[in-house]
């Protein structure tokens, strides 16, 4: 028998065992663990840029720095890297203030700006501000992007001398985070994120696509240049949420050369194991906490798993739906429901800031079956959103063998929301209709 460990949100592993001759592909393996010096790495990376001044330089021709940092739907450990940036900033006698890029997310609470930030940044006296998207007063308009995105970005950071923005490289529904994302959605206004969010609708505007195939990515980082943001400095972590590669320079430059190092520790070759499978099992992280983040791992292995497959996910999911409650108006998801739910999209029933953590999903979900694994206090959420839901992955993976059979080809993804499949972006594989 082979046997899996499934993480399971804030509630650890699940252990599973199944046939040797069902488990095709295996992502499971050893990370790098973090720099045994991080301060210094930090630094390193900053007077090391892949591209542009290093910040030293910049710095001395500063006198108000604004780092952005994401919210607490990011896993970021700002805690760990703000601290020797805040020194420098210091030492050089400039002024740092820290403002989160929220987008239309809403403020953290003092508990969360504690874990993102610590409690010696939170006790300093280095200011720490929160965008707010829809108080427009903050915003200033910048101009119109490629694609006719009109841009308003937030006061503090327009205004300040020198901008860093401090995240992280992932998949994510859109392409990859970080980078330009700080920009766009981050500290941009309502309009701003609604208008770039139109580009969500695009075909390769999805997990795992870089420019010039995904046309919401590209507008992004056109609105970044606008902007005028001077630098970022991203991370990658292991599945520990420990830093293991660290980049910085000018952003656009910076976050490709972050999301190569991503893609070294998070692709994986479907073809060497023989095509897509007819089961994939995939876990959550502990910051998974709504499902409306829990269920980006769908998106993933749909790269992964053939068109009449199943995906297995495994969520205790404390918080609830939260926005994804709205996808239940528009399951099970028939051509009929998808066309109504464009519909209310441009009549403005249904706002794409929120809808795009879902309507990927049930997109997919015409073409693939789910089934989560979950709290028995959760089945009835579950049963609302029009989702399989049993509380065992001995159930889940029961169903699934009694649709595919015996000889299911399996693969276990116990970080299916990082993975993607290598040669994504390969230039010479690029689609018909790009």
């Amino acid at each position: 028998m082979a046997h899996i460990q499934v993480p399971y949100g804030v509630k650890g592993l699940l252990e599973f065992e199944l046939p040797d001759g069902n488990l095709a592909l295996d992502t499971a393996k050893q990370f790098p663990g973090p720099p045994p010096d991080i301060d210094r790495a930090v630094i390193d990376a900053l007077e090391n840029p892949v591209q542009g001044a290093p910040f030293s330089q910049r710095l001395a021709r500063a006198d108000k720095v604004c780092i952005l940092v994401d919210n607490f739907a990011r896993l970021t450990p700002a805690d760990k890297l703000l601290p020797p940036i805040l020194r420098a900033i210091a030492e050089a006698g400039k002024k740092a203030e820290i403002l989160v890029a929220s987008g239309l997310l809403r403020e953290m609470s003092e508990a969360e700006l504690e874990r993102k930030l610590g409690k010696a940044i939170l006790a300093s006296d280095v200011p720490v501000y929160q965008s707010k998207a829809r108080e427009t007063w903050d915003y200033d308009f910048v101009g119109v992007t490629t694609y006719g995105t009109p841009l308003s970005c937030h006061k503090r950071f327009l205004e300040a001398d020198l901008t860093l923005a401090v995240t992280m490289t992932q998949a994510t529904l859109w392409g990859y985070g970080g980078g330009g994302s700080m920009v766009v959605p981050g500290v941009s206004s309502f309009e701003t994120i609604e208008w770039n969010h139109r580009l969500m609708t695009s075909p390769y505007s999805n997990v795992g696509y870089e420019p010039p195939l995904n046309r919401m990515r590209e507008d992004i980082e056109d609105a970044c240049v606008l902007s005028g943001l001077d630098m970022s400095l991203l991370a990658v972590l292991n599945p520990a949420q420990e830093v293991m590669e660290l980049t910085a320079g000018e952003t656009i430059a910076a976050h490709r050369a972050s999301v190569a190092k991503y893609d070294r520790h998070y692709t994986f070759d479907v073809e060497r194991s023989g095509g897509k499978v007819d089961l994939a099992i995939a876990g959550s992280f502990p910051g998974d906490f709504f499902f409306a983040h829990a269920c980006w791992p769908v998106a993933n292995l749909d790269h992964f798993v053939r068109d009449g497959g199943t995906i297995i996910l495994a969520t205790p999911v404390p918080g609830g739906m939260a926005h994804y409650s709205y996808a239940k108006d528009y399951m099970p998801p028939t051509p009929q429901a998808i066309r109504r739910l464009y519909e209310d999209v441009f009549y403005g029933k249904q706002a794409l800031w929120h809808a795009c953590l879902w309507m990927p999903i049930i997109e997919i979900m015409a073409r693939k079956d789910v089934i989560v694994v979950t709290e028995p206090q959760r089945l009835e959420d579950f049963a609302l959103n029009h989702i399989t839901a049993v509380t065992s992955l001995e159930q889940a993976y029961e169903l699934a063998r009694q649709k595919h059979g015996d000889t299911m080809r399996v693969g276990n993804f116990p970080y299916g929301k990082w993975v993607l499949p290598t040669a994504l972006n390969d230039p010479n594989q690029r689609p018909e209709r790009y």
